[in-house]
């Protein structure tokens, strides 16, 4: 079963997150600061990283550098969700995966999924 490290603030959010991944057979640890992210990663090591651009605090950009400028941390795919249109942002922070709000689950699924296979 995989780990996976869900990092959102919306309680209402962070909460359908943990449900529809739990229901794929998925472990989900929960972190709802960017400052917890990396503590949470390390710790963790989970099979992908789930994170909301926007989190209490401030955007977990920085936590994202952070994590690929990690030996041990860069392998964890990281996939960035958003309401507002931050791709290119990401993607060159290290995120491996982008989804824009709002978003099918089954879209959702698909790209942890295939992003979970990729590393394996």
């Amino acid at each position: 079963m995989p780990r996976i490290l869900v990092a959102d603030d919306d309680k209402v959010m962070l909460g359908l997150l943990k449900t529809l991944m739990e229901m794929e057979g998925n472990e989900v640890v929960a972190v709802t600061r960017p400052e917890d992210i990396v503590q949470a990663a390390q710790a963790q090591e989970p099979a992908l990283i789930l994170m909301d651009y926007h989190l209490a605090g401030g955007d977990s950009i920085n936590a994202l550098r952070i994590l690929k400028e990690d030996e041990a941390l860069k392998g964890i795919p990281v996939l960035v969700i958003s309401g507002m249109d931050r791709e290119l942002e990401c993607k060159k922070a290290g995120a491996e995966g982008f989804i824009l709000k709002p978003f099918r689950p089954n879209e959702l699924l698909e790209r942890i999924s295939g992003m979970i296979t990729q590393t394996q």
